[in-house]
């Protein structure tokens, strides 16, 4: 598995890990730095002990900017949230496969509401959900420690770099037999720090929503940079 050209790897901002007395002000500051998409979480306080952004927060914040919104979405009934984030804007949400019922059918339902389908994995889950529903997608995202486990910030988990190079081959066979169409975007988060984001790209993901490591730094433009050179570095020749 070769490394995507650097200026194919997108790179996200998890935007929970900014400051919230001031998210137009975050917005702002991850766009002017080269970040290409937004990732949101929306939690329900149930499915896992933390709440994320509501779509309220979010349909505020849609017009301050032209990236993309990437939803997160973990709960116990994922799809009553569907219709209120479609209507704050969104444009893609990961629908969780551990609590997703009828998951393949749950992606008719983003389509009705005209949001793009995702599909997270928590780090224990098994990746033979994947196979059945990757026709209907358009991004995985495999989560690098286990959803809710512990405080946000923790270590990223060495498991998942295996699991990524797994996913890697399970989309290219299917595009594969697709013949053409369009590509399957592949994330990984969860704890990425410069090392484990090159390590992921290398392993075939495609998307970065970074997190603790973007938005604890000063000078978030010096570290896309940073990071952007690593990855084009570690390219093979």
């Amino acid at each position: 598995m070769s490394l995507l050209p650097p200026t194919r790897v997108r790179l996200g901002s998890a935007l929970f890990n900014a400051n919230h007395a001031c998210l137009g002000d975050e917005l702002k500051r991850v766009e002017d730095a080269g970040i290409e998409f937004i990732h949101l979480d929306v939690f329900d306080g149930y499915a896992v002990p933390d709440q994320g952004f509501p779509a309220r927060t979010i349909a505020q914040l849609r017009p301050l900017t032209t990236l993309p919104f990437e939803v997160h979405l973990t709960a116990n009934d994922p799809l009553r949230f569907v219709p209120a984030l479609a209507d704050a804007g969104v444009d893609l949400i990961f629908l969780p496969a551990e609590t997703t019922p009828l998951l393949y059918e749950a992606t008719f339902e983003l389509g009705q509401h005209t949001v793009k389908a995702g599909i997270c994995l928590a780090l224990g889950t098994p990746l033979e959900v994947l196979p059945p529903i990757l026709p209907m997608v358009e991004s995985v995202l495999l989560l690098g420690r286990v959803t809710g486990e512990g405080a946000r910030g923790r270590a990223f988990n060495d498991l998942v770099l295996r699991r990524v190079e797994r996913v890697r081959q399970m989309i290219d066979s299917e595009e594969t037999v697709r013949s053409g169409s369009h590509r399957i975007d592949l994330q990984a988060a969860g704890g990425l720090e410069l090392e484990s984001s090159v390590q992921v790209c290398l392993l075939g993901a495609t998307s970065l929503p970074l997190g603790s490591a973007l938005h604890r730094e000063s000078d978030l433009t010096a570290y896309v940079h940073r990071l952007r050179t690593l990855l084009a570095e570690s390219a093979p020749a």
